[in-house]
């Protein structure tokens, strides 16, 4: 639940408490088809009063500009919010960050160096992007390679330790 200075309640799931969007954009995309933006702006959690936020609500609408999906609700807290017709595209771009983050994290292991300053972290994780980038360039050069299998009767054969 989020409200404004003054008090009046704004609840997502009740189009009934919101009041009309200072800001409104309807737009065509490729891949999702017409979109329906509505900005509301000045918001603050009741805990977080000192914190402004600005509501986004994002509708997925058909070709008869019917809501077709549940609608998705964002929140921007910063400076300077972009255009609302840019502020969609921004956002999709999430995913990729988001996997970035997850293959850095399991495949190169960001975080498992146990470095001892803040500038040793700071260069590691400089590092990350730079590898992720060499590696997706050298994709199409290097040929994948398979690692052989070892059955359990093969691996039984093998004394432990030697």
């Amino acid at each position: 639940m989020c409200q404004l200075r003054q008090g009046d309640k704004f609840k997502l799931n009740d189009s009934q408490t919101w009041w009309t969007a200072d800001q409104f954009v309807e737009l065509k995309d490729p891949k999702l088809g017409l979109l329906r933006l509505h900005l509301w702006r000045n918001f603050h959690f009741q805990q977080s009063a000192k914190i402004k936020m600005d509501l986004i609500q994002v509708q997925r609408l058909n070709e008869d500009a019917v809501n077709q999906f549940k609608p998705l609700w964002l929140a921007w807290v910063g400076m300077d919010m972009p255009e609302l017709s840019e502020f969609w595209r921004l956002y999709l771009r999430r995913f990729t960050v988001d996997h970035w983050y997850r293959f850095a994290l399991a495949s190169l292991h960001w975080t498992l160096p146990k470095l001892s300053t803040p500038e040793q972290c700071e260069s590691w994780s400089d590092l990350l992007p730079l590898m992720t980038w060499q590696l997706g360039k050298a994709r199409d050069i290097v040929r994948p390679a398979r690692r052989r299998r070892v059955s359990r009767r093969r691996r039984r054969a093998f004394p432990k330790g030697g």
